[in-house]
């Protein structure tokens, strides 16, 4: 839709209102999406990176400005727009800045840094919104890259301690409000050093990466955790998994790691291959004022991590009961 620049509207009706504006030179300001928006709701002016941004032509597009606002994603400034967007807002209120969550003609989610003017005529009366959307989907991609590699472990691809402890905690306080059961499974590689000793740390890298894959392939809902969480150390998180679950995948961790038959000669209670001591731990907590408690599950699994290396180790040691202060 071609709107004239002449403070006309999409439907030709003059505004009223003495100062003029130049809309491509608003264009010209920069790559932003642009709209302008008279107070009563009527679309002025739709730049074409508005076009590209929303899917929407222009001529379609002023009889669908309130769809652009998720209707999910209600805050103080998404509130605001909508508002706007329906003829309904408030020139001298609160103006709509902020990071928001917009919709496309499609339906899919667009995410835009939103800033939000008044346009007033001589008398200093507002007449309109001008509103930037700057495009971050982009910017949102490389914020998820970087999170999911500040939360990665570089070598096996698994979370690393900092996410597990951050999963835990969360994975945890829904276990006290909901009383649901909580496993946690820690997993040790038996003679670890004499392993780097006798293959090199390729060796040794490549043996974690074959035992984060076997891990990985455990860990199979989409609540699972499976992390790395020192040098020779996993861990498997297993939200609303019961003892006998906890159980049965602990002892098959188990047989699993050492039926990779990766050769550690030092290792003389695996017959000479790599083995793994095996901790598991089930409970339902009682929450008791305690804020912290997930280190009570954590503290139970290395407990019997440590008894099964102290027999030897490649054993499974489990507890399953429930943990009080």
């Amino acid at each position: 839709m071609a709107l004239d620049h002449k403070n006309k509207n999409s439907s030709g009706k003059e505004r009223r209102h003495d100062r003029k504006i130049d809309f491509s030179e608003i264009v010209k300001l920069g790559s932003d999406a642009v709209l302008v928006v008279s107070v009563d709701g009527n679309l002025m002016f739709a730049s074409p990176a508005a076009e590209v941004l929303f899917g929407w032509p222009a001529d379609l597009l002023e009889g669908h400005l309130g769809d652009l606002v998720e209707p999910e994603t209600s805050t103080k400034d998404t509130g605001t727009l909508h508002r706007i967007f329906g003829g309904n807002g408030e020139a001298s209120g609160h103006l709509p800045s902020a990071r928001m969550q917009l919709r496309s003609a499609t339906g899919s989610v667009i995410w835009a840094d939103v800033v939000t003017h008044v346009l007033t005529d001589t008398e200093n009366a507002a007449f309109a919104y001008l509103i930037f959307f700057k495009d971050i989907a982009r910017l949102r991609e490389l914020e998820g890259l970087l999170e999911a590699a500040s939360q990665s472990d570089s070598l096996t691809g698994l979370y690393n301690r900092n996410a597990f402890e951050d999963n835990l905690k969360r994975e945890w306080a829904l276990a006290l409000r909901e009383k649901t059961h909580t496993s946690l499974i820690k997993v040790t590689l038996d003679c670890f050093d004499s392993l780097v000793e006798s293959a090199g740390t390729q060796g040794a890298d490549d043996c974690l990466v074959k035992v984060a894959q076997t891990l990985k392939e455990t860990a199979r809902r989409p609540a699972d955790i499976a992390a790395r969480t020192a040098m020779s150390e996993f861990a498997l998180l297993l939200p609303r998994t019961h003892g006998m679950g906890a159980e049965t995948i602990s002892a098959y961790v188990q047989v699993a790691i050492k039926d990779l038959a990766i050769p550690n000669p030092a290792n003389a209670a695996g017959d000479g291959v790599v083995t793994a001591s095996v901790g598991a731990v089930c409970t339902v907590a009682d929450q008791n004022g305690i804020s912290e408690s997930h280190e009570f599950i954590l503290s139970a699994a290395d407990n019997c991590v440590s008894e099964a290396r102290q027999q030897g180790g490649n054993k499974v040691k489990t507890l399953m009961k429930t943990l009080t202060r």
